[in-house]
């Protein structure tokens, strides 16, 4: 039976099982560098690929550039450039916002104030904000403090811790001048403090408590002159009372005093008239009554006609004439 014999190399100084073990390692490193050479052009290919194809997003646009020169902007979705030939800047051009802190401004009444404000904008033309904008959002930020200061600077301090509603529009309308310069649209404007110095809030806060204390001073004032005068004319009222009655009484005592006087009067003369004539016993007795009625009243009135004087019948007798006309 005829077999196959494969001729061996039996060079000079290299054994024959040598030979044999040689082959499979040479297969492994074949192998080894076609997979290693396959890994490589597949990530070159992934990356150009990716250098190559790229996506906008719909918050954004995208200034595609080749060479260094604008060619086309790029609208939300995916596009192909020509990779290390191809540059793509990507604009977000949804609202953003800007804020201003502590902003220190002067008023028409040269009082310094610090003001915050926050703005909102958002990009409207990608190319001029960009591309014709150097550092885009520091100017707009810049900007923004420039006008807020300008129209600080015309108001009173009153106007812009009071009306803060006039002065966002006209800050906003000031900022739209450079609107189509920049490339951008301002959405809103708020300002969200605006304080005076702390030396002039303590003097305001000085100011609102005294004139506190005035106005309770004035309504403290003003209730003890309603009370003092109600008090007056519960007083007066009480004395014209008091008087009414006083004149009521004197008048009903005079009338009493007269008609009392003008009975005894009237007795007095029936009893002279009744004694006259009646001889020496009669007049003694006349004296007696004479002396009696002296001594009750002291004060007698002599009506000689309309007017009346009051003669007081002791101060012009002497001790004397009264012992007498008291002796019977």
């Amino acid at each position: 039976m005829a077999q196959n014999m494969t001729p061996v190399d039996q060079s000079p100084g290299k054994p024959t099982h040598a030979l044999r073990s040689a082959s499979p390692l040479d297969r492994l490193y074949k192998l080894a560098v076609v997979t290693l050479a396959a890994f490589v052009v597949l990530g070159v290919l992934l990356s150009i690929a990716r250098a190559a194809v790229y996506k906008i997003r719909p918050y954004e646009r995208g200034l595609h550039l080749r060479g260094g020169r604008f060619i086309a902007l790029d609208e939300p979705g995916w596009h192909v450039r020509i990779p290390l030939v191809d540059t793509t800047i990507g604009i977000t051009i949804n609202e953003r916002p800007g804020e201003t802190v502590q902003l220190v401004a002067m008023t028409s009444d040269d009082v310094t104030m610090d003001v915050s404000l926050l703005y909102t904008y958002r990009v409207t033309d990608p190319v001029r904000y960009g591309l014709e904008v150097g550092n885009p959002d520091r100017i707009v930020f810049e900007f923004a403090q420039g006008k807020l200061r300008d129209v600080i600077n015309t108001k009173e301090m009153a106007e812009v811790m009071h009306s803060r509603a006039q002065i966002n529009q006209e800050v906003i309308e000031a900022l739209r001048e450079k609107e189509a310069q920049y490339g951008v649209e301002f959405v809103m404007v708020q300002i969200q403090n605006a304080l005076p110095p702390q030396e002039v809030v303590a003097a305001i806060k000085d100011r609102m408590v005294a004139l506190q204390q005035q106005e309770q001073a004035e309504a403290e004032a003003a209730q003890r002159r309603m009370l003092a005068d109600s008090e007056f004319y519960a007083a007066q009222k009480q004395a014209d009372g008091e008087a009414y009655n006083i004149a009521r009484l004197a008048e009903a005592e005079a009338q009493r005093i007269t008609l009392t006087s003008q009975a005894k009067l009237e007795a007095m003369h029936a009893i002279l008239d009744e004694l006259e004539g009646k001889g020496t016993l009669a007049e003694q007795y006349i004296q007696v009554l004479i002396a009696q009625e002296l001594r009750e009243n002291s004060k007698w009135i002599i009506s000689g006609g309309e007017s009346m004087p009051i003669v007081d019948l002791r101060e012009t007798l002497g001790p004397a004439e009264v012992e007498a006309s008291e002796t019977p």
